[in-house]
C-alpha cells in the first residue's frame, strides 16, 4: 500500500488579550494548496503542492525538499472556534481565532 507521507510544518502559537494567532510556514505552497478545517476544538492543516518540475530541469544542489504538510491542533477552551479567520502571504500561513467574549478580561466599574 502507497501511503502518503506528510511534514510536519514549522509553526507557533501565540497567546494574545483577545485572540489566539498560529503562524505557520509552508514554504513552495500556493494558498490554493492549503486545505484548513475545525471540528470541535481539533483544527487541522493539510496542504498538497501541485508544483511539477518545468522540462528539462535538473537538479543540482539542493538543501530544501518540496514537501506535502499536515498537522493538528486543539485550540484552548477560551478560543471560540466559530470565530476562525486564515490569510496566507509569503509562504506563511496566519489564522486567527477569537476568545469567546465570556472569558476575556475585562474592567469591572465599581458604583
Amino acid at each position: 500500500m502507497n501511503e502518503k507521507t506528510y511534514a510536519t510544518p514549522a509553526a507557533t502559537f501565540a497567546e494574545h488579550p483577545d485572540h489566539y494567532e498560529l503562524k505557520v510556514t509552508l514554504p513552495g505552497i500556493a494558498k490554493e494548496e492549503v486545505e484548513l478545517h475545525v471540528e470541535g476544538r481539533t483544527l487541522t492543516l493539510k496542504t498538497a503542492s501541485k508544483y511539477q518540475n518545468p522540462a528539462g530541469f535538473k537538479l543540482v544542489a539542493s538543501e530544501f525538499e518540496r514537501a506535502d504538510y499536515a498537522m493538528s491542533l486543539d485550540l484552548p477552551e477560551m478560543a471560540d472556534p466559530t470565530s476562525l479567520s486564515a490569510k496566507c502571504a509569503a509562504g506563511v500561513l496566519t489564522v486567527m481565532v477569537q476568545k469567546r467574549p465570556e472569558t476575556q478580561a475585562r474592567k469591572i466599574e465599581i458604583g
